[in-house]
């Protein structure tokens, strides 16, 4: 009746019959791998991944996202949960303020811990909509056990990520990394890390969910 009225009209007709649409999605639960072993470009990386957390964490409000980032431990062979999977930008601004560059990468480990994160948040919440952003140039030098290879690690881990049906993106970050190698082993997207932007992960986890 009110679309009626308003167009100054004294009989509804088929077009004013309107109805309320409700839009709701998943929320979803984004956890960045940095690689922030020291390299020319580290520092800058550092902190485009840090602004993007901030950034989703901002857009998160109301939406139930959560955001998590893992990073590499400054003279240890392993990895760290820099920040947990998380929707407070306060904390993640504590967390992240200070991430060290490491003079080691232990990728594989790296990219296990945020499978497990993951697959935690998943049992808690079972409609949230994982995806890893992997912000690396792929030249792992830390194997997940004494004597092992970094590289095959690397990859054995990104072909896990794909049988626990979890999305990666790969920003690469070096023109003669692996990169690429550990996209492909993920199904996942590579593009360079120059390219990477909040719209450009909107977009993606948009499409995802």
């Amino acid at each position: 009746m009110r679309a009626a009225v308003s167009r100054g009209r004294h009989r509804i007709r088929a077009e004013d019959l309107q109805r309320k649409v409700r839009h709701h999605r998943s929320p979803f639960a984004v956890c960045f791998v940095l690689d922030n072993s020291w390299s020319i470009h580290a520092e800058r990386m550092v902190e485009k991944a840090k602004g993007l957390v901030f950034r989703l964490l901002e857009d998160a409000t109301g939406n139930g996202d959560r955001v998590a980032l893992v990073a590499f431990r400054g003279g240890v062979p392993e990895a760290t949960v820099a920040l947990p999977l998380t929707r407070s930008l306060p904390l993640a601004y504590r967390r992240l303020r200070e991430v060290p560059l490491s003079g080691q990468t232990p990728l594989a480990d790296a990219l296990r811990r945020g499978r497990i994160l993951l697959r935690q948040e998943l049992s808690k919440h079972p409609n949230a909509v994982p995806l890893v952003v992997a912000v690396t140039d792929g030249l792992a030098t830390r194997p997940l056990r004494p004597g092992g290879d970094p590289a095959a690690d690397a990859l054995a881990e990104a072909r896990a990520l794909r049988r626990a049906r979890v999305p990666v993106v790969v920003a690469d970050t070096g023109p003669e990394g692996r990169a690429s190698e550990i996209a492909a082993a993920a199904s996942g997207v590579w593009m360079p890390a120059e390219q990477l932007s909040p719209d450009v992960l909107r977009e993606a986890l948009e499409q995802i969910a």
